[in-house]
């Protein structure tokens, strides 16, 4: 098996993972090189027609938080590549495929594929993100640095979604995690991305990436990510510290370790802003010495325009996205030479044709008889006057980090 593809599940809304167990199920993966492996977190929820329309291998565990799910799934998959996805979320059609070749191709350990974000109205990519708009490739020592130097600020960087690994480097990330007793008795669900990734970095001898696709990150009120009141405050804070705090104690010797470290502390920093922001903000007046305190911070700051970089300018990917994935998908599956009609400007439709008539025998002729007519991007002309860089930095400065109003117009917009 080449490929496990991981769907770690709590009481996921039955929309959302069907969405998601169908976007993968829909790909250009060969059925023969993966397994689709969904492990539930001790649901109380039962998706039985679900698993049944996808079919997936399905394990259910006690609820012991996304961390340890997704440690013990690295354990019974028997892909010789593990990717994550998270439950409420999807990815285009050509997503893993063109990962999987590429590490193979490059003999890479990790391998980077490009994401967006999908709110209820809209898909947007961030072209502030250097893993979306820029080719990298990284040896040994350099992975790590690569890490390190993001210091927090691109989401890309720490997260597990958007890429793809070697089951034996998630292996030996999983027994540096496991050394720490205090990990495994917290339901880690807020920062395990960034823990599990830093060991994965460190041991890592090669990572490159690939623009062939999108992992849609779903924004909406139910993630686990989401901050909710002062209760789900403190247990980000909590987790968040402990990572660092692992982090820093499993530092690389010597010069190199000192670089690990400055941007490590200069993570530490952010978060503790970020959330200094919102105690004061939601008026949390009691949380600010706690903040001070697990972050370790001699004097607290509120957040700055430099912290959101990364999303400062995007590409608007058209609210009839699944439309023009659906046709990609017809040209994938024709068996004879297509007239195919698009649009020059659609960055995401010319590197997918250019990817199936590369590597999947596509023969797209502009003289044959059957015609597949790509739709063009639709975007209503509100989220082109929002998703601008002059509108973002207008909300940076007027909406408070935090503010009530803030968290109402990132719902609506």
């Amino acid at each position: 098996m080449k490929l496990s593809i991981v769907v770690c599940l709590y009481n996921t809304k039955e929309e959302y993972l069907d969405a998601c167990l169908d976007s993968i199920r829909k790909s250009t993966l060969k059925k023969e090189d993966y397994e689709l492996l969904v492990v539930d977190d001790g649901s109380s929820k039962k998706y039985d027609e679900i698993l049944k329309k996808h079919d997936p291998v399905y394990v259910k565990t006690e609820n012991r938080g996304l961390l340890a799910t997704r440690l013990y799934a690295i354990m019974i998959a028997k892909g010789d590549y593990i990717a994550f996805c998270d439950s409420d979320d999807t990815v285009s059609f050509n997503y893993y495929a063109p990962m999987l070749k590429k590490a193979e191709e490059t003999g890479a350990d990790i391998v980077i594929n490009d994401w967006a974000f999908d709110s209820q109205t809209t898909k947007h990519a961030c072209d502030g993100d250097i893993t979306v708009t820029e080719n990298l490739e990284f040896e040994g020592k350099d992975i790590l640095s690569f890490y390190a130097s993001g210091e927090g600020r691109l989401h890309s960087y720490f997260v597990q979604w958007n890429k793809l690994f070697k089951k034996s480097l998630l292996l030996k990330a999983k027994a540096e995690i496991e050394k720490t007793e205090a990990v495994l008795a917290k339901k880690f669900t807020f920062s395990e991305d960034a823990l599990s990734n830093y060991f994965v970095m460190k041991n890592a001898k090669k990572l490159v990436n690939t623009h062939t696709g999108y992992y849609f990150y779903r924004v909406h009120d139910d993630q686990s990510v989401s901050t909710n009141g002062k209760e789900g405050l403190k247990k980000e804070i909590d987790q968040m510290a402990l990572t660092f705090d692992i982090m820093l104690e499993n530092l690389p010797s010597g010069e190199y370790g000192e670089k690990i470290k400055e941007g490590i502390l200069s993570w530490r920093s952010l978060m503790a802003r970020k959330h200094y922001s919102y105690a004061k903000n939601q008026k949390y007046f009691d949380m600010i010495d706690y903040v001070r305190e697990k972050y370790k911070q001699d004097k607290l700051e509120l957040s700055r325009v430099k912290d959101s970089t990364a999303y400062i300018s995007t590409i608007l990917l058209g609210e009839n996205f699944l439309d023009i994935d659906r046709e990609l998908r017809r040209v994938y599956n024709a068996k004879e030479p297509l007239n195919v009609v698009y649009s020059p400007r659609d960055a995401y439709v010319v590197k997918t044709l250019e990817y199936l008539q590369k590597y999947e025998g596509a023969v797209i002729d502009k003289s044959a008889k059957k015609i597949v007519i790509v739709p063009k991007r639709k975007i209503k002309a509100r989220h082109k006057i929002v998703y601008t860089r002059p509108a973002y930095l207008l909300g940076l400065f007027v909406f408070k980090k935090g503010s009530k109003i803030r968290a109402y117009l990132k719902k609506k917009l």
